[in-house]
């Protein structure tokens, strides 16, 4: 025998379901936009063939310089009359030779190289950095004048100087 079931019960439990699952609590699917996939994968392959192909070597170095390079010719010419004057044939051989306790003026002199150059060279260089300080406004006349007479006396003491305590 079949049992009746009140009339409407049935619908009311499937009304009430329905109203638990709406259409906004279903987890939508997902569109594949492929206009937006060709723009963006070819967005990466240009960013990175672009980094790769017009790559090199970066340097930093000359964005942020504060003052312009000097020629290389004013440097080497420097090292080499630096090198000249301590009768030595590279900078390594005078960096080995301080290392083992060496002075400037002790290699000049086992060099047969020449104190005095040495001294006016070194004189020289440091005052073209003080007129640079002075020409810069870092430094006023009067402490430029007081540095440039202290100069010759400065660069003859460090002549002396070594590495023997390294």
């Amino acid at each position: 025998m079949k049992t009746m079931k009140k009339p409407g019960t049935k619908s009311a439990e499937s009304r009430s379901a329905k109203l638990l699952i709406k259409k906004a609590d279903l987890p939508a699917r997902p569109r594949i936009n492929l206009k937006r996939i060709w723009i963006v994968g070819t967005l990466a392959l240009g960013i990175t063939l672009g980094s790769s192909l017009g790559g090199g070597k970066v340097e930093a170095e000359a964005v942020y310089r504060d003052t312009p390079p000097s020629s290389s010719d004013e440097t080497t010419g420097g090292k080499e009359a630096f090198l000249y004057a301590l009768g030595a044939q590279d900078e390594q051989q005078v960096y080995d030779l301080m290392y083992e306790g060496l002075s400037l003026r002790e290699i000049a002199a086992l060099r047969g190289g020449s104190e005095q150059q040495l001294i006016a060279l070194q004189v020289r260089e440091l005052a073209q950095q003080l007129e640079q300080r002075l020409a810069d406004g870092q430094i006023d006349q009067e402490a430029y004048i007081a540095y440039r007479a202290e100069l010759p006396e400065i660069v003859a003491a460090s002549l002396s100087s070594s590495m023997a305590g390294a």
